[in-house]
């Protein structure tokens, strides 16, 4: 899904590092955290909430919006459920589609 860092405006491009960085900062915490996911369950959800946003944010500033975010950010599921209209719509279509694909192999 991504192939470079594409601004809808070059004023941009240094959003989109910064974007960049603390997502991957938040979801290696949340990686960590979930190791021992009964007792982090907040946490976990708190970073899923700012991921989530991180994602959001980076398809607003990138030209072409969502077909253009990293594929990380593309790939990522909330551990735990987290209400849809606190997702970024790529993670609700990917999150709908995986169920529907479940529910026709049983």
């Amino acid at each position: 899904m991504y192939s470079e860092n594409h601004p809808k405006y070059e004023s941009q491009q240094k959003l989109i590092i910064a974007i960049d960085k603390i997502f991957f900062k938040t979801l290696n915490k949340r990686n960590y955290l979930i190791k021992d996911s009964a007792s982090n369950r907040e946490q976990i959800i708190s970073c899923d909430l700012k991921i989530s946003i991180y994602i959001k944010n980076r398809a607003k500033v990138t030209k072409g919006g969502f077909n253009f975010i990293l594929k990380e950010m593309w790939d990522w599921r909330p551990f735990f459920s987290i209400d849809n209209r606190l997702l970024p719509k790529i993670t609700i279509n990917l999150l709908k589609s995986e169920c529907n694909s479940e529910n026709r192999n049983h």
